[in-house]
């Protein structure tokens, strides 16, 4: 029997594996059918402590999250075994052509406005300030020899909120938690915290390389008066690419994972793109 299957195998409850859906570097999901419900699992795997953590905190904004949004109900937990069931929400990825066009742009805009309206007073929930100073102490004895951390932090610490009200930000919107069903909804909540509305604006235009003309379309369905600083967007998009780099050495920092499992120096070809 495989790690994977002791881990599910410990769920005391009527569980039927239908397919795998994804598998990345910490974790494996599934759909299935969870007491007649179908449902998607995912099951850690070799998950270091810090990421352990943002389970828990995922857990509780997921929870908070249920009264706010529909499709995120969550139906089963077991931090101790690396387990997370929520119900199954059907929808699709989105292509590049079809998402850059004008009214998709509007539409998905309107929705991550929705997402950055939540009232977060009085909540749980993190500032994404706190993950960045985790990464940098983590990484403290390699920054200084490693031209690609020393600049990805250099870049965040040159950005100012200039006094700017923070918002409930997802934190992670690539392509594979952007979907589609009747109107777009985003998946994956571990990274959501307080944050700079710009980092999720900057997600989408990395994500999908969006060019000035579209990300006008995104702002005219996120908000028709918002003061966009195409400097301060540019500079947040440019971080988010440095922020996947760090994330995969705080990886190889913390876990078994090796510069070659985790492809490191493909991510390091990309960044020289942009010296």
């Amino acid at each position: 029997m495989s790690e994977i299957e002791k881990q599910i195998a410990s769920i005391d409850e009527k569980i039927e594996i239908i397919s795998p859906l994804k598998i990345d570097l910490i974790s494996q999901t599934f759909l299935c059918n969870f007491n007649d419900i179908i449902s998607v699992i995912r099951v850690d795997v070799d998950v270091p402590n810090w990421l352990k953590k943002r389970r828990v905190s995922e857990w509780k904004i997921l929870k908070f999250l249920e009264t706010e949004i529909r499709n995120q109900n969550i139906l089963y937990h077991d931090f101790d075994n690396g387990i997370l069931i929520r119900e199954f929400s059907e929808g699709k990825k989105i292509s590049n052509s079809e998402i850059k066009k004008k009214e998709s742009l509007v539409s998905l805009g309107k929705e991550l406005k929705k997402i950055h309206d939540i009232n977060i007073e009085n909540t749980q929930v993190n500032n994404f300030k706190i993950a960045i100073e985790n990464y940098r102490d983590i990484l403290k004895n390699k920054i200084k020899n490693d031209w690609y951390l020393n600049h990805g932090f250099k870049i965040y610490d040159s950005i100012t909120y200039r006094n700017e009200s923070l918002i409930f930000s997802h934190n992670d919107l690539n392509s594979e938690n952007v979907l589609w069903n009747k109107k777009y909804f985003f998946i994956d909540w571990e990274y959501a915290s307080a944050n700079s509305p710009y980092f999720d604006l900057a997600s989408i235009v990395s994500s999908y390389n969006l060019n000035d003309k579209e990300i006008g379309f995104l702002l005219n369905g996120y908000k028709k008066d918002f003061q966009l600083e195409a400097e301060k967007l540019e500079i947040w998009t440019k971080f988010i690419y440095f922020l996947d780099y760090i994330w995969r050495a705080c990886l190889i920092e913390t876990s078994k994972h090796s510069e070659i499992t985790i492809n490191l120096e493909s991510s390091r070809k990309n960044l020289d793109k942009m010296r």
